[in-house]
C-alpha cells in the first residue's frame, strides 16, 4: 500500500467515511481510492480541497504537517512545489458580502451582489470565498449576533456534511443553520443553536436553494 493511500485512509477514518461514499463526493469512480498511488492528479486534489476544506493537501501528498488545517499552523504546511504562492498562503483578500445571514428578504447573493460593491477583509482561513456578518441571536451562543463569519461554496448535490452549519441562498432569503436530513422528499431540514422556542426548526426544498456555503470559520468580538 503507497503512503499516500495510508494517509487517505487515515482521513477517511477520522472523518468515519466510506471509501465508496468518499469518491461520489470528489466525483471520482468506484474503487478509486483503492488505487491511489503515490502521485494523485492535482485537478484531483482540487476536488478534494473543495470539499474537505480542513484536509492538509501538503500532508496527504508527503506527510509534511498535520492532517488537519488548524489557525496558525495553515501558513506552515506547504512544501515548495505546491502551487500557491506564499502570498497567497499567508493572507487572501476577499469579499465581505453587505448581506446579513438570517431569516431576510433578500435573494441570490451571489447574483445580486457586486464584488465592486464589496468590502474586502483579509481571511484567516484558507479556502474561504466569501466573508458575511450575523444577524440576529438564532445561532447563539456559538454565532452570536454581529460576528462574522467566513464560507465556501460547496457542490451540495456531491456531499454534504450534515450537522454542521452551512449558509442557505434561498428564494426568501440568506439563512445560516445547522442542516439535517428531512423526512420530506426534496427538503432539507434547518435547525437553530438556540433552543429557544421562537427559532423552531423549519425545511427548505431544495429546488429554492440558489446556493450552499459551508461555514470555515466564525469571528465574534469578545
Amino acid at each position: 500500500m503507497s503512503e499516500t493511500k495510508e494517509r487517505l485512509l487515515q482521513f477517511l477514518r477520522y472523518k468515519k467515511l466510506g471509501q465508496q461514499k468518499f469518491e461520489i463526493s470528489i466525483g471520482m469512480s468506484n474503487g478509486w481510492a483503492n488505487k491511489v498511488g503515490d502521485s494523485i492528479r492535482e485537478n484531483t486534489l482540487q476536488k478534494i480541497k473543495e470539499v474537505y476544506p480542513e484536509l492538509n493537501i501538503a500532508w496527504l501528498k508527503s506527510g509534511v504537517g498535520e492532517m488537519l488545517i488548524t489557525g496558525d499552523s495553515e501558513g506552515t504546511l506547504e512544501t515548495p512545489g505546491d502551487s500557491e504562492t506564499s502570498e497567497e498562503i499567508t493572507a487572501k483578500l476577499i469579499p465581505l458580502l453587505p448581506i446579513a445571514a438570517q431569516g431576510g428578504s433578500l435573494n441570490d447573493f451571489v447574483v445580486s451582489v457586486k464584488e465592486s460593491d464589496c468590502e474586502k477583509v483579509v481571511s484567516p482561513i484558507r479556502g474561504a470565498d466569501f466573508a458575511m456578518p450575523i444577524s440576529g441571536d438564532s445561532m447563539a451562543p456559538e454565532y452570536p449576533n454581529g460576528s462574522q463569519i467566513f464560507i465556501k461554496r460547496i457542490n451540495e448535490k456531491a456531499f454534504i456534511e450534515w450537522g454542521k452549519v452551512y449558509v442557505l441562498d434561498t428564494c426568501n432569503g440568506v439563512v445560516v443553520k445547522v442542516l439535517v436530513p428531512s423526512q420530506k422528499d426534496g427538503y432539507v431540514r434547518c435547525v437553530s443553536i438556540n433552543t429557544d422556542p421562537i427559532f423552531a426548526p423549519f425545511e427548505v426544498a431544495w429546488e429554492d436553494i440558489h446556493g450552499v456555503y459551508r461555514v470555515l470559520l466564525c469571528m465574534s468580538v469578545k
